[in-house]
């Protein structure tokens, strides 16, 4: 599945999600359903803090968005890499760095041994020519906001002109910002989910979808441009 049709497929999701949470938002909402065992309506009113935890629920599907983005878009650019059959050696320098981070990542307690299967790792790759990145081996610096993203983006010199054309940092910006900061208040238990639903607005919701759902596309293009023209690959090797 291209990086796009995964994007799609994750935006109708939090699309029919946003649709659910619209209604709640009226006056006075409730759910009902027939009980067929005991033959009766049942009702459920939607009170301020089942609300909140809708509302909070809306920033891991946002967050969800960014993550498998910027992963689908690594992994497709090595995808395309082995396809390709390019070499290390044929590499941008800035891909070859950004693999071998991967690869490798310092870490004091690591044992003799396991330092020396990850360099012999690194080794057969590079001489076998079989670059491959592995899922558990992709590294995004961190939680993921636009700071975090263009710094992706630069580490392996992919173009992102096009972004910040249309990119606001304090509009586009700062929704990535708040998504990645409630995303992990939620994620590490700081708050609670009403906790973020109060403080948050359907219109702030919308804003919020909207803002990363521009700001990702953009993102995509380039990566699908850099993919398409093998920006990855040396010039002259």
């Amino acid at each position: 599945m291209t990086i796009k049709a995964e994007f799609d497929k994750r935006i109708i999701e939090i699309e029919l999600f946003y649709e659910v949470l619209k209604v709640i938002e009226l006056d006075n909402p409730k759910l009902s359903a027939t009980d067929i065992l005991e033959e009766s309506i049942v009702e459920l009113k939607i009170n301020s803090t089942r609300i909140d935890i809708f509302r909070s629920t809306a920033y891991l599907l946002l967050y969800n968005l960014i993550e498998s983005t910027i992963y689908n878009s690594i992994t497709s650019i090595f995808d395309s890499i082995s396809d390709n059959n390019v070499k290390y050696f044929e590499m941008i320098e800035e891909v070859q760095k950004y693999w071998l981070n991967n690869l490798y990542k310092h870490d004091e307690k690591k044992k003799k041994e396991t330092i020396i299967e990850t360099f012999m790792n690194i080794a057969n790759q590079i001489f076998n020519n079989t670059i491959e990145l592995a899922s558990n081996e992709i590294s995004y610096g961190g939680s993921l906001d636009a700071d975090a993203i263009f710094k992706t983006a630069k580490s392996m010199k992919i173009e992102i002109g096009n972004i910040h054309r249309v990119y606001d940092k304090g509009i586009h910006g700062q929704s990535l910002v708040d998504i990645k900061n409630k995303r992990n208040w939620l994620a590490h238990g700081e708050k609670t989910f009403t906790e973020i639903g109060s403080i948050s607005t359907y219109s702030q919701l919308v804003d919020a979808k909207d803002n990363v759902k521009i700001f990702l596309k953009e993102f995509i293009n380039s990566v699908e441009t850099y993919i398409k023209n093998q920006h990855y690959k040396v010039t002259n090797p």
